[in-house]
């Protein structure tokens, strides 16, 4: 069916196919995208819209006997609105009409509510007292009406004046202000097909609508506008190239100039059609319909969860990705380990109160006695497994990202990434686990060694006491250092909501699941878990939902075993703003976001919990480029003496015990790396050839303790040195 019989033969713009779901849980490095199966079904659903617990959205199920009404010309029952809530595990229900009220005896299409949820505003059509009126070309027209909510029933409906007998017009969209409602139409004055066009309110009216131009609208369809709270335009067209059908698309506006709309790409869109496109304040999840093959019914909704947020991957696409070279090998042989598996995931993802979960068990550095705890991965992280050259090649966006290393055999290690790094080429030593229960005296990882602790002792203490925890420093500026004891404040970031919603989203339980593993470990923390909001909506407003969003957390908490006399909800409403937005203070969407957080509030604790990012140091990054803190150094350049002998050379005595500064697949940059060492006192370094690579070696030693005298007079000098066992 083609895209006008589609508008006109279903009276709502909604999209039909033969395709049935198949995609559950798709992802990419950056997107979770899952098919909603909860509510979808053999029919259509679509046209999504967030409503307080939940989503509504348009359905051809039907939603009551009474309104069992087939339209006929497209053998179809009549579209209604229905409500899905969310568990308090976060997941979608069983949906229900949305309210009778609002249900008729023609097509409901569409809808948006305002910031508020206190007034609606839906498609419909053309109903003049109770029957519908057709427009002259026998064709009932679609009208966007409006309704307000009283107690528990929506009243006083009412069209739009802007509304047109002979002329389409739906999908309604409201800015975060009320200022503007955004929708589709086929009115006079437009580009060809559906344009997108906006209405300014004036005072308890709406102004006279403009076309927003031909840099959002083009001679075919665009439809389904959502406005971000932000200012962003989502919308669907089947006029600017794409993936097939209708597609999904952006567009940024800047002094009343739209600037040239960018596809969504992948996997939002595809070959089939997609559209009526939502996303949260946050920018993290969403929803969307599409026919795309593999559906259940017809129209499907799915749901996304983007990592970081859609502007952070909109700006890594815009600034494309670097090639990183992740280089695996024996710690005992140096021989490359292939099939190791490699995993990693965005820094921006992983809090710092994760870091407390430690899911594989503690692990105590033998050397320091400090508690090692790794970042968990979950199902999110992208993976990979090495070469026979034990190489395993990718390409990350300019971002955060923790590599995962781990083989069978072999302890599991975690290297640092920062999106300000230049580094290119890491080399990662893996020990194995005989070797290492040689060296410790026991087996496997429950031992005392590198790869665990007895089993039987307690892993959260040493000598009694609590010890750092320790969890990485990247030494490219990740700080993530500091200190938990009464007073402290967590801000948990992957707790949020929108706008009047207080349950918890599904991406929400890992900050939970952190606070839980964090009160498991220490039986005598307190904590007070705190809801803030922003300023828009009234105090009152504020005040009860931020309590209702607090006592939800609570409760997920509560229900997974922490007694409730070791946690208090508070709900502060707008009461504690981080900055100057308050009412009637004009803020950016970005302002406001920093208002609306979830924190948790150290009430007491037994001993302060010392938390240190420090990076796994057995070997160094091996780095494909010139430090720009090195300078080639010249036949004038003085040659630093030795701090312990005084010598001009501390190279080394033809030992067998190596000290490697640095791993390079470019000989100039080795030969960087070389004259480095060599100008601050190691005048026997030299490079060596290492499975393919350039290794340069600052000096060679007769005993264990010479070579870390060695290697720590490098690292004192700025270089990153790496001893092999």
């Amino acid at each position: 069916m083609n895209m006008m019989n589609r508008i006109f033969g279903l009276f709502l713009l909604i999209l039909l196919s033969n395709g049935a779901l198949s995609q559950e849980g798709q992802t990419d490095q950056n997107i979770l995208l899952t098919n909603e199966a909860s509510i979808n079904s053999e029919f259509l659903e679509y046209s999504p819209a967030f409503f307080e617990d939940g989503i509504i959205f348009i359905s051809s199920r039907v939603a009551d006997k009474r309104y069992k009404i087939k339209d006929k010309r497209i053998n179809k029952n009549i579209m209604s609105i229905f409500f899905a809530k969310r568990s308090e595990s976060g997941l979608l229900q069983t949906p229900k009409p949305f309210a009778e009220e609002l249900l008729s005896t023609v097509h409901e299409g569409p809808m948006a509510l305002d910031r508020t949820a206190d007034n609606i505003f839906f498609t419909r059509n053309n109903l003049k007292k109770g029957r519908m009126k057709k427009a002259k070309d026998g064709i009932v027209k679609l009208k966007i009406y409006s309704a307000e909510r009283v107690g528990d029933k929506w009243g006083n409906i009412k069209e739009l004046p802007f509304n047109n007998d002979e002329y389409n017009t739906a999908h309604p969209s409201v800015s975060i202000e009320g200022e503007y409602l955004y929708f589709s139409s086929d009115r006079p004055g437009g580009l060809g097909g559906m344009d997108i066009w906006r209405s300014q309110r004036a005072g308890e009216d709406w102004g006279e609508p403009e076309n927003l131009g031909p840099l959002v609208n083009s001679e075919s369809d665009e439809v389904f506008p959502f406005i971000h709270a932000d200012g962003s335009l989502y919308f669907a067209s089947g006029g600017h190239s794409g993936f097939g059908g209708l597609d999904l698309y952006s567009a940024q506006e800047s002094d009343q100039q739209w600037a040239e709309v960018e596809n969504l790409g992948e996997p939002f869109n595809s070959t089939g059609d997609d559209f009526g496109f939502i996303i949260d304040r946050d920018k993290k999840n969403g929803y969307f319909s599409s026919n795309r093959e593999g559906g259940l019914g017809e129209d499907d909704i799915f749901s996304f969860y983007v990592l970081n947020n859609l502007d952070a991957l909109a700006g890594d696409n815009r600034q494309g990705t670097r090639e990183i070279l992740v280089s695996v090998l024996d710690d005992e042989t140096g021989m490359p380990l292939s099939d190791t598996k490699i995993s990693y995931i965005l820094v921006d993802e992983l809090t710092l109160a994760k870091a407390l979960v430690d899911s594989d068990g503690n692990q105590i550095d033998p050397t320091t006695n400090e508690l090692l705890l790794k970042l968990p991965f979950d199902e999110n992280a992208s993976s990979g497994v090495t070469d026979s050259e034990g190489n395993f090649p990718t390409d990350v966006s300019y971002d955060n990202f923790i590599f995962n290393i781990e083989k069978p055999g072999f302890q599991s290690r975690q290297v640092i990434l920062t999106a300000n790094s230049e580094v290119n080429e890491f080399l990662v030593t893996l020990t194995s686990d005989a070797f290492a229960a040689n060296q410790s005296g026991t087996t496997g990882e429950n031992g005392t060694g590198p790869g665990g602790v007895n089993e039987g002792e307690n892993p959260n203490t040493q000598n009694g006491t609590n010890p750092p925890l320790v969890i990485g420093d990247d030494g490219n500026g990740l700080d993530l250092g500091t200190t938990i004891r009464e007073g402290t404040v967590i801000e948990l970031p992957n707790i949020y909501y929108n706008f009047n919603d207080s349950n918890i989203r599904p991406d929400a339980r890992q900050d939970l699941d952190i606070i839980l593993g964090l009160m498991n470990r220490y039986p005598d923390l307190r904590i007070e878990l705190a809801s803030h909001t922003d300023s828009r909506g009234s105090n009152r407003y504020n005040n009860n939902l931020s309590q209702s969003r607090a006592q939800n957390a609570v409760r997920y908490l509560t229900e997974n075993g922490i007694s409730s006399n070791r946690v208090t909800p508070r709900g502060y409403g707008e009461s504690e703003l981080r900055n100057g937005c308050a009412d009637d203070v004009v803020c950016t969407e970005e302002e406001h976001q920093y208002n609306r957080r979830t924190e948790v509030r150290v009430v007491s604790l037994g001993q302060e919990i010392d938390l240190t990012f420090v990076n796994d140091t057995k070997a160094p990054d091996v780095v494909d480029y010139a430090p720009s803190s090195v300078t080639e150094p010249t036949s004038s350049d003085p040659v630093s003496t030795s701090p312990t002998t005084g010598q001009s050379s501390i190279s080394g005595d033809g030992g067998s015990v190596l000290v490697i500064v640095g791993v390079f697949k470019n000989l100039q940059n080795a030969q960087r790396r070389l004259n480095q060492v060599i100008a601050i006192g190691f005048d026997r370094a030299e490079i060596r050839d290492r499975n393919g690579n350039n290794m340069v070696v600052a000096g060679q030693y007769s005993s264990r303790s010479a070579a870390d005298s060695a290697a720590s007079f490098l690292r004192e000098n700025g270089v990153k040195t790496y001893i092999p066992r």
